[in-house]
């Protein structure tokens, strides 16, 4: 939930929808604050009346205008009743308000002039979105999303957030169905644009590698004209993008990357990073953060703020200093504790092949004088693709691991046909807990991984508990 003050004459918001969509609007009349959420408006606010899988906003205008909003925009097929319930009372009336929400947001952020760089991708998005807003902040005044507020509604509000505070804009943008990519390019207008990588991602609605990437790299047609592209050098499906914009850098490990970078991890996994530069010089730093994910999210942060005239010394200020996400955005990503000598790795958050082979990798290189062991969960959204992903993920965790616990249904039908007794499959997830625990010694090292849905959260939260 978050609130803006963006302001909005009755011209303006005729300009947007129409002098026929509003009603009960005085010409001098302005109203200040765009907000979804009836908990939160205050005084003056326009309330959208949303509808979700759970939930019709329609149902809570009277609440919205008790709680003291002097507009709500509803759809035309709710308007008859409503407005007969309300005949004094400021509407506008709109086919789809989730379109309604993403105009509004577009003219409020065509009234700034400061750059804009969308970041999409399959994997790393928040921490890359993270670690180029720290680098910018050593030189800029930078927005950047808040927590996931990456799709159609959660863009269309950051957006209005957009004021005279900030003279940059960092904004995450998400996907997991066709096209959504495109529609959030048209309302945000980047300037600049970055795709992390692309992977196996919500393969159920993006069929495959070929869907996600034509999905993803809508955001560099989008970008304005004389805007720039950031092109990760090292995936195979990006490299060649920078023909799309006149003007793009490309990073990476690779020798003929604009920004190459090498790195290395110690031996609990924090990257060290090296950049070389055009002029034949290079300079390193140490980072906090872990595995070699969260060193591939820093070298495009490093591109961003280069390009962006950031001092090569406040860049590797900025990434030392950058700690693991924590809160709601950060939760799972990638982050290590210790408990009785024993490490566990919680990168729960979310899932796909992708970013388990990398979690994978990360613990086969992680130094430990004890037995690496892996809880995995389902990876949702692979559509066809389901069974053959995850046997494929067993057999690698099978390479690395002395010992795989599963849950779910996708992972326990992969362990059938594998039939190792390195895997024990588990249902329900106390239980699950109680065999990990059991099997735990000291200087032993512990993965737990797993689809957003599978909560996989719930089991690092048990061995807390247990250990």
């Amino acid at each position: 939930m978050i609130s803006n003050k963006a302001t909005f004459s009755a011209i303006e918001l005729a300009s947007i929808f129409g002098d026929s969509k509003l009603i009960n609007f005085i010409e001098d009349q302005s109203v200040c604050g765009i907000v979804t959420d009836t908990r939160i408006i205050e005084k003056g606010n326009i309330f959208i009346a949303l509808i979700g899988e759970k939930f019709n906003g329609h149902d809570l205008v009277s609440q919205a205008f008790e709680k003291g909003a002097s507009a709500c925009v509803i759809e035309i097929k709710y308007s008859e009743n409503i407005l007969q319930n309300f005949p004094e009372k400021s509407f506008i009336i709109t086919d789809n308000n989730l379109d309604a929400l993403g105009k509004i947001a577009n003219y409020h952020r065509r009234r700034f002039n400061f750059p804009v760089l969308g970041i999409a991708g399959s994997n790393g998005k928040t921490t890359t979105k993270e670690m180029a807003a720290a680098v910018l902040a050593k030189k800029y005044k930078v927005l950047k999303t808040f927590g996931n507020f990456n799709n159609k509604i959660g863009l269309p509000l950051m957006l209005l957030q957009f004021s005279e505070d900030y003279n940059f804009a960092v904004l995450e943008v998400g996907t997991n169905t066709p096209g959504e990519i495109y529609d959030l390019s048209k309302v945000s207008e980047p300037t600049d644009a970055l795709i992390t990588n692309i992977g196996k991602e919500h393969l159920e609605f993006l069929i495959d590698l070929d869907g996600v990437e034509l999905e993803e790299t809508y955001i560099f047609s989008a970008v304005r004209s004389g805007g720039h592209a950031f092109v990760n050098y090292d995936d195979e499906r990006l490299k060649n993008y920078g023909h799309i914009l006149s003007k793009f850098t490309t990073y990476g490990e690779h020798e003929h990357a604009t920004i190459k970078c090498s790195y290395e991890l110690n031996t609990k996994l924090n990257p060290r990073i090296t950049v070389f530069k055009q002029d034949k010089t290079s300079y390193s730093f140490d980072m906090q953060t872990v595995g070699y994910a969260s060193a591939l999210n820093a070298i495009a942060a490093i591109a961003v703020g280069t390009h962006f005239d950031v001092k090569d010394s406040e860049i590797a200020e900025a990434l030392s200093d950058f700690k693991p996400l924590e809160g709601e955005s950060g939760y799972g990503r990638m982050a290590i504790f210790s408990k009785n000598n024993i490490t566990i790795i919680n990168d729960t958050y979310n899932s796909n092949p992708d970013s388990m082979k990398a979690a994978l990798k990360n613990i086969e290189m992680f130094k430990s004088d004890g037995l690496k062991i892996a809880a995995l969960g389902d990876m949702r959204e692979l559509g066809e693709s389901a069974f053959e992903e995850h046997q494929n993920t067993l057999k690698n965790a099978l390479e690395v691991c002395d010992l795989i616990f599963v849950t779910g249904n996708e992972m326990s039908k992969a362990a059938e046909i594998l039939k190792s007794d390195k895997i024990k499959v588990y249902e329900d997830k106390q239980t699950l807990s109680n065999a990990i625990a059991a099997s735990l010694k000291q200087n032993d090292c512990l993965l737990v991984k797993g689809s957003r849905g599978m909560q996989m959260e719930q089991i690092v939260n048990n061995l807390k508990e247990i250990l």
